[in-house]
């Protein structure tokens, strides 16, 4: 799950811990305390003078076991369009699916980075091409997003008018691959991250959905019926056409899919969750698996719950289920 660089304000409601009954083989506890991937990046924060929280200290990795690791060369707070250091906001960061992988600004030198996480040990640095912003754009205008195994890279930016633009990037070549075409936001990387998934507009208040390979060369797209364009986020397959969504809640809720290519939804199978919740995120996470995040604030923390779906039979699982720490001021979870 890829939460914004904002303080961490009221998730869904309706998540109570009764709820999960409705699901079905929760994962085992072991699976969760022999695991070492990143669960998620997180910021703390403090209240100055004036009452205002803002970020402080460094960005800190949550993994499955329990622990917690210090990326203490991680940018902690972004560089405005004037060059100016934005100490109100948090630093642009994210986790792969996988939760081995980390993308980052390095605090040294502002250059865009990834680092590899294996057997619970921050590896070696990536470092991306010198990525010079438009200028009018700030560092705190920008977002990035990785595919499932990390191998991708996305930095986004938004512009003056709230259109979205992006470069991405091939991780292990440490190079640029292409530029995506103005959008109105950034949907994510296929399952097996050779295609990107972007919104836009199509005019008279219709939304598209477009299918760019890594060049940003657009493969395909189409305006979809309102069953698909007002039940976002989107989650692309491997095949670079089928796109999966949630639609209801409760026991009303289906995953329902459509194929870009076609234009044409497909079929849908019946799952389970709690009443009045939406996903946060949607991700395939296998060529019949569909990877569901959703979340709910309770106690002045979010509760995150991990849900993968069988997309033939229904058949939902709690992967995962954690409480974001306390006092935090925004966080990153890992996506499928």
């Amino acid at each position: 799950m890829r939460h914004p660089a904002l303080p961490v304000v009221s998730g869904l409601a309706g998540l109570a811990l009764s709820t999960l009954t409705i699901f079905t083989t929760a994962a085992p506890a072991t699976a969760q305390t022999t695991h070492h991937s990143i669960r998620y990046a997180s910021v703390d924060a403090c209240r100055i003078k004036d009452g205002t929280e803002v970020p402080c200290h460094t960005w800190r990795l949550d993994l499955l076991d329990g622990r917690r690791v210090a990326l203490k060369d991680a940018m902690l707070w972004p560089i405005d369009a004037k060059g100016k250091v934005d100490k109100s906001t948090s630093a642009p960061l994210t986790v792969s699916g996988d939760g081995e992988s980390v993308a980052y600004f390095r605090k040294s030198d502002h250059r865009l980075v990834v680092r590899e996480f294996h057997g619970g040990v921050l590896k070696g640095v990536r470092v991306m091409p010198k990525t010079p912003l438009p200028r009018g754009v700030g560092m705190d205008s920008v977002w990035l997003d990785m595919s499932q195994d990390g191998g991708r890279l996305a930095l986004l930016y938004t512009d003056e008018h709230g259109a979205t633009h992006g470069r991405l990037f091939d991780v292990a070549r440490a190079a640029a691959t292409g530029t995506i075409p103005k959008s109105d936001g950034f949907s994510g990387f296929s399952a097996d991250g050779s295609a990107v998934l972007l919104p836009r507009d199509a005019g008279a208040n219709t939304t598209g959905l477009s299918v760019h390979d890594l060049t940003g060369a657009e493969l395909t797209g189409a305006v979809p019926p309102q069953i698909v364009a007002n039940n976002g986020p989107w989650a692309l397959a491997a095949d670079g056409r089928t796109v999966a969504f949630v639609t209801g809640s409760g026991k009303k809720a289906a995953l329902r899919f459509y194929d870009v290519r076609t234009d044409q939804t497909g079929g849908s199978v019946p799952i389970a969750l709690p009443k009045d919740v939406s996903p946060d995120t949607v991700d395939w996470t296998g060529e019949h698996e569909v990877t569901v995040h959703v979340s709910d604030y309770e106690r002045a923390r979010d509760v995150v719950t991990v849900l993968t779906i069988d997309t033939r039979t229904g058949t939902t699982r709690v992967r995962d289920r954690y409480k974001v720490r306390p006092g935090v001021y925004t966080y990153q979870s890992c996506g499928g």
